[in-house]
């Protein structure tokens, strides 16, 4: 079985850039998606994902003053000096096919 994963974007005035634009992974592997931004003031840092037709789900959110927080299989990495923030899907489900995005 295999996944499709689709990445966008979401910001106010800040530029947001989010690699891969889409990928493709096998069920149970497991992957990362990454978010480069330019404000260096950031509070915080939330990823969300949406499925087809629906709106926006948060995933996790994640505090500038933390280097990862996790919430079962999904951890979220954020350097903050670099500007980066990476989403891992640990053991890929079907179900994890949708659009996500980091706001």
């Amino acid at each position: 079985i295999v996944l499709w994963l689709q990445l966008g974007w979401v910001s106010s005035e800040q530029e947001v850039n989010q690699s891969p634009g889409a990928l493709t992974v096998h069920e149970g592997d497991s992957l990362f998606l990454n978010c480069s931004y330019t404000d260096s003031a950031i509070y915080f840092l939330q990823w969300f994902r949406q499925d087809p037709g629906k709106g926006l789900t948060s995933l996790l959110l994640i505090q500038s003053s933390q280097r990862e927080e996790t919430s079962g299989r999904i951890k979220v990495l954020l350097d903050k000096t670099s500007r980066h923030s990476a989403l891992y899907i640990a053991t890929s489900q079907l179900g994890d096919s949708a659009t996500y995005l980091c706001a």
